[in-house]
C-alpha cells in the first residue's frame, strides 16, 4: 500500500513537472504600443528544423515590420542565424508581370481569343507579346483581358511580409526562439468623459488601441508607454531588400474586467492590462484606463489679448487633494452636463497632453455666447532708441443676468514691463500678467495698462 501511495506520488510530481515544461514552451506574444505609430512586439515559439545550416522562412509578423529592429535569439546553445532577409516583394500582378519579361505568357481575351508569345511590356493598361510563329508585336488592353496564363508563379515571390532566414541548429528538433522587432501599424489614444456640476467633474477615460499593422495577436500581454520616444527617421529605398545579420458609463464595468496598472518607466509612463488580450487586424478595441473619478474643479473664463472670444474653462490641478493625482496620457476631454430634464448635453471638448501628477489641467469648452471682448493699442512712443511704450485698453462686456469674473491674460516678452496699470494683475515667472475683472450683469468694463519695452 505504501509502494503504491510513494508510486502515485511520483507520478503526480512527473505530471506536474512536465506541465511545467510544456507550458514553459506555448508561443507567448507581448506587445508594447507607443506614441507615433510605433509598437514593439516580442515573440516566443519552437521552430522545428533539421541539425546544421539550413534556410526557414517565418511570416508571422506584420505587414509594417521595421526592418532593421529585428533581434533573434534562442537559450539552445550553438544556435546561430547566420543570414536574415526581409522580403516584401509581394507576388501582385505588376511585379509577377516584371518577373515574366522575355517569357512565355497565353492571354485569353474577353472574346475567347488565344494569344501566346512573348512578353514584351506591361504598362498596366496593356500587354505587349511578341506572338509565337509570326513574330508579330500584338498589344492587348488589360481592360479586354480575362485571364494571364503563367507557366509558374516566378522564384522569391512571397505572397506576406517574410523574413529570410539562413539558421545554424546544434540538433534537429525543436528549437525555442525569441523573437523582437519595432513595427508601425498600431496606435492608441486616451478619451476622457466627463460630467459638470459647476463645482466638480465625473471623470472616467477610455484607451482606444487601433490595429492596421496586417498581423492579428492572441493573448498577448499588452504595455502602453505614454511620453515621447525620441526617433531617428530615415528615408528607405520601396524597392530595397535589407540584408542583416543578427543584429460607456465605466461604473458599470464589472470587477472581472480588464485593469491597467500605472507606473513611471524611465522617464515615461507605462500602462499595463493585467489581462491578456486578443487582437484583430483593422480592428478597434476600447479598455476603461482608470474607474470613474470625482475631480474637484472650478469654472473660469478667460480672454487673451487681441483674442477672437472670451473662452469658457474648466481648470484643477492634479492632485490627490482634487480626487485624482494620476499621470494622464494625452488625448480629449469631452464635458456634459445634465439638464433640467436630467438628460446630459455635450457642451464642449478639448485636447490635453501628457500631464503629471500636480499639473494643471485646462479644458476649454468654447466661448461664452454673453460675454464680450476686445483690445485697443494706443498711445504708441519711442522713448529712446531702444526703449518703446504703449498703452493697452481692453473692453469687457457681460450680457448674461449673473455677474461673471473673466481672466485678462497679457504675455509679455522678458524685456517688458508695466508702468502704469489701472488694475493690479498678477504676474508669474514667464512675465504673464492675469487681471481679474468682475462685471455685473449687462454692463461693461473699460481698462488700461501701459507696458514699456527696452530692446
Amino acid at each position: 500500500m505504501a509502494n503504491k501511495e510513494c508510486n502515485m506520488k511520483h507520478v503526480i510530481l512527473i505530471s506536474a513537472i512536465l506541465m511545467v515544461l510544456s507550458a514553459s514552451l506555448v508561443a507567448e506574444d507581448w506587445l508594447t504600443i507607443y506614441n507615433d505609430d510605433l509598437s514593439l512586439v516580442r515573440s516566443r515559439f519552437e521552430l522545428e528544423l533539421e541539425a546544421g545550416r539550413q534556410s526557414y522562412n517565418y511570416d508571422d509578423i506584420t505587414s509594417r515590420i521595421i526592418a532593421p529592429s529585428v533581434i533573434v535569439t534562442s537559450t539552445e546553445p550553438g544556435f546561430t542565424v547566420a543570414e536574415q532577409n526581409y522580403e516584401y516583394d509581394l507576388a501582385g500582378k505588376w511585379q509577377i508581370m516584371a518577373k515574366y519579361l522575355d517569357k512565355e505568357v497565353v492571354l485569353l481575351t474577353k472574346d475567347n481569343s488565344r494569344v501566346r508569345g512573348v512578353l514584351k511590356f506591361f504598362d498596366g493598361t496593356s500587354y505587349g507579346v511578341t506572338e509565337n510563329g509570326t513574330g508579330r508585336l500584338i498589344v492587348v488592353s488589360d481592360s479586354e483581358t480575362q485571364m494571364v496564363q503563367l507557366a509558374k508563379l516566378p522564384d522569391n515571390f512571397y505572397v506576406k511580409p517574410t523574413l529570410h532566414w539562413g539558421l545554424i541548429s546544434p540538433k534537429a528538433g525543436k528549437i525555442p526562439i525569441q523573437l523582437t522587432y519595432m513595427t508601425g501599424g498600431f496606435s492608441w489614444d486616451v478619451t476622457y468623459n466627463s460630467v459638470w456640476d459647476d463645482k466638480a467633474l465625473a471623470l472616467n477615460s477610455w484607451v482606444t488601441i487601433n490595429n492596421t499593422s496586417g498581423k492579428a495577436f492572441e493573448d498577448v500581454t499588452l504595455k502602453l508607454i505614454a511620453g515621447d520616444v525620441n526617433r531617428v527617421y530615415e528615408s528607405y529605398d520601396k524597392y530595397s531588400r535589407y540584408e542583416y545579420g543578427m543584429v460607456e458609463d465605466a461604473m458599470a464595468v464589472a470587477e472581472a474586467a480588464p485593469a491597467f496598472e500605472e507606473k513611471a518607466f524611465h522617464d515615461f509612463h507605462m500602462y499595463t492590462l493585467d489581462q491578456k488580450l486578443s487582437f484583430a487586424n483593422n480592428q478597434t478595441k476600447q479598455i476603461a484606463l482608470y474607474p470613474t473619478q470625482n475631480v474637484k474643479a472650478e469654472g473660469t473664463y478667460e480672454y487673451t489679448t487681441w483674442g477672437d472670444g472670451v473662452s469658457s474653462i474648466i481648470k484643477f490641478k492634479n492632485t490627490e487633494e482634487n480626487g485624482i493625482g494620476k499621470p494622464l496620457p494625452k488625448g480629449t476631454i469631452k464635458v456634459y452636463k445634465q439638464d433640467s430634464d436630467g438628460n446630459l448635453e455635450f457642451i464642449g471638448e478639448d485636447s490635453i497632453d501628457h500631464t503629471s501628477r500636480n499639473e494643471e489641467i485646462k479644458i476649454r469648452t468654447g466661448k461664452a455666447f454673453d460675454l464680450v471682448a476686445s483690445t485697443l493699442t494706443k498711445d504708441q512712443a519711442n522713448l529712446g532708441r531702444d526703449v518703446s511704450e504703449r498703452t493697452i485698453q481692453i473692453t469687457l462686456r457681460n450680457n448674461s443676468k449673473e455677474k461673471k469674473t473673466i481672466q485678462v491674460i497679457h504675455y509679455m516678452g522678458g524685456n517688458t514691463k508695466l508702468v502704469q496699470k489701472d488694475i493690479e494683475p498678477e504676474i508669474d515667472t514667464n512675465n504673464k500678467a492675469t487681471f481679474l475683472v468682475e462685471i455685473e450683469p449687462d454692463a461693461q468694463r473699460i481698462f488700461s495698462f501701459r507696458e514699456r519695452t527696452e530692446y
